[in-house]
Formats: structure tokens, sequence, C-alpha cells
């Protein structure tokens, strides 16, 4: 019998596509392809009897069109805190082999995986001033989204009912965004695309 797990907790967004990125309305992404980073922190999870609580992951990813067109290659991140069995569930969860959207559903648009990385993953959610920062191989910072004329900050969000990543999210825009993991997965994004929502995800 699949082992069921949940996790609910903060989830953060960083892409090159504009702000409120073209891809949550079933749209290309504003570029033609798709280049981010994407994680997670656990308020409350579990796999089976391991608990996920207060555990932090990351993937950065690109993909040369859209990303249910697939071809993508993705790097796992799994904060070093980890015990064995979180480490194990972690990956299982982000490896698509738990089941369960958002992460089986991504896995299934990758061509090639590097990873999992058991690296020290630091996360500061709070809005605009919004961080993330994994071991030197992800940098992410977020800044509000400026009227363009009077630079008054603007605070919109995205609904998405149907959304099997998140439902509502908050836009921003980066402040810093850049990824380094070698020859395959190294680009920088400032002012483009950020988002931040609350998720309950449960699979399998």
């Amino acid at each position: 019998m699949a082992t069921k797990w949940h996790i609910n907790g903060d989830y953060v967004l960083a892409c090159n596509c504009d702000y409120g990125c073209p891809c949550n309305f079933n749209a290309r992404p504003t570029m033609g392809f798709c280049q981010g980073a994407v994680g997670f922190q656990v308020a409350d999870g579990a796999y089976g009897d391991v608990r996920l609580d207060g555990q932090k992951a990351f993937v950065a990813v690109k993909w040369p069109g859209a990303i249910h067109e697939g071809n993508g290659v993705a790097a796992v991140y799994i904060d070093a805190g980890a015990s064995p069995a979180q480490r194990e569930a972690l990956w299982k969860i982000l490896s698509g082999e738990a089941g369960g959207p958002p992460w089986a559903i991504f896995a299934a648009t990758f061509s090639h995986v590097l990873g999992p990385h058991f690296v020290k993953i630091a996360m500061k959610v709070a809005g605009k001033e919004t961080e993330v920062a994994v071991d030197g191989r992800i940098k992410i910072s977020f800044q509000p989204i400026r009227n363009p004329v009077t630079k008054a900050e603007a605070n919109p969000k995205v609904v998405l009912p149907q959304g099997f990543v998140f439902q509502e999210g908050e836009q921003y825009a980066l402040k810093e965004f850049w990824v380094s993991e070698g020859p395959e997965l190294s680009f920088a994004h400032p002012g483009k695309c950020a988002e931040l929502a609350k998720v309950r995800w449960q699979g399998p």
C-alpha cells in the first residue's frame, strides 16, 4: 500500500516570467522558456510515520519551452539538518515517487535530475522581505512590485481555484535571483516574478 503523506506550509517561487507568471493561466512563459526555483518550509507534515515539521527543500529548474512540454532539468536540495528518514521521505515526495501533486506532476516533465543534494537551506518567509539562500547555489530576495509612475507599492494576488500548486498566491518582484549549479543549470533573473503562498499538499 502506498504511503500517505501531507505537507502544509510556506511555498516560495522565483522565475524568469513577468509578474504573475503566464504559466498560472495556461499561457506560454513570458520568454518562451522557463527558468526558476521553487521550494517550501513545512509547518505541519508527515510521510507515513516520519514527521516533516520544520523541514525545508528547494528545487532549481529549467525547461526549454513551456513546463508541460517537458525536457526539463532539475536540481533537488534538501536541508542538511533533516534526519536520514526525513531525507528519504522528502526525496520520495520531490522525485514524484510518493505520488500526488504538485511534485509527481513536475517530476513527469524532467528529463534529468541532479541530486538530491543535502545542503544548508536558509529561508525567511516575510512577504516583500522574503529571502532564500541555498548553500551558495540559489539566492532569492523579494521586493515589492511598484507602480512605474508613482513608485507606490502594489500588492497583487493571483487566485487559482483549480491550481495544483497553490490556490492563492501573493505576488512580488525579485530583487535578487540566481541559480549556480554548473553548466547545466545556471542563470539569473533579477526583477522578474516572485510568488509566496500557503500550501496544503497530500498524496498519493
